[in-house]
């Protein structure tokens, strides 16, 4: 399956268009296939940094966890580096039929701009109709992988010129690590300040955590200096990108 699969990937994960399903039924393992996925670009290259709203417990810097589409954004703007954003529970978080939702309308907008930013986006969810139309449209979609069990999917493309699915079996499970029981949150806005960056985690010492510069350069070992210099970096890049 690893020759088949990787090939597959590299067709796929080439293509310009951006959009992947990975749906099925509750327990299939569609969590763990997508961070699967993810692995696998990134080991091949096809990918350097992977985003998501699950819980993955790593240490990996090109693995960030966003929550909200204002994180995502930014994220995607950060460089020009190959992206992959997942969106676990797709169907509840971009709902179809709340098309005029204001998460829905942002997250629309940005699907327009995932060519431009060189990102894919897998949506994880148990239907397809679940999802935005927006998703759907056959110019931005590239390939859906139907969960039939644990370690067995179809995989319908758009890419192949063909209506037959592909049956892909013994999938490994994903050697990253995740909470299962997490609800996988994604909002417009951030529910509260979560640093993305060095300079930003010294923002939230300074000014919410209270902590003067001389503080946050004893914690930290840097000069304080540099404290400030990252400090004013982060309200600089807070306020360009408000």
């Amino acid at each position: 399956m690893e020759d088949e699969f990787e090939k597959i990937l590299k067709d796929h994960f080439t293509d310009p268009a951006p959009i992947v399903f990975i749906i099925g039924r509750h327990g299939r393992g569609k969590t763990d296939f997508s961070l699967y996925i993810a692995e696998k670009l990134l080991e091949m290259g096809l990918v350097h940094e992977v985003g998501t709203n699950i819980k993955v417990e790593t240490e990996d810097p090109r693995i960030k966890h966003i929550t909200n589409l204002y994180h995502l954004k930014n994220w995607l703007k950060s460089s020009k580096k190959r992206k992959l954003f997942i969106l676990d529970e797709a169907g509840i978080h971009i709902d179809a039929r709340n098309p005029l939702g204001k998460l829905n309308k942002e997250i629309r907008h940005l699907a327009f701009l995932l060519r431009k930013y060189r990102a894919k986006l897998i949506l994880v969810s148990q239907r397809a109709k679940d999802i935005e139309s927006t998703f759907r449209d056959t110019a931005m979609w590239l390939a859906t992988f139907q969960k039939l069990s644990k370690k067995t999917a179809l995989l319908i493309s758009n890419i192949y010129g063909s209506d037959e699915p592909i049956l892909l079996e013994d999938i490994p499970p994903t050697s990253l690590k995740y909470d299962t029981y997490d609800i996988a949150p994604f909002s417009t806005e951030p529910t509260e300040f979560e640093p993305q960056s060095e300079a930003q985690m010294l923002l939230k010492m300074w000014a919410i955590d209270n902590m003067s510069f001389r503080q946050i350069s004893r914690q930290t070992g840097m000069p304080t200096p540099t404290v400030i210099r990252y400090v004013k970096e982060a309200v600089k890049n807070l306020l360009v990108n408000m």
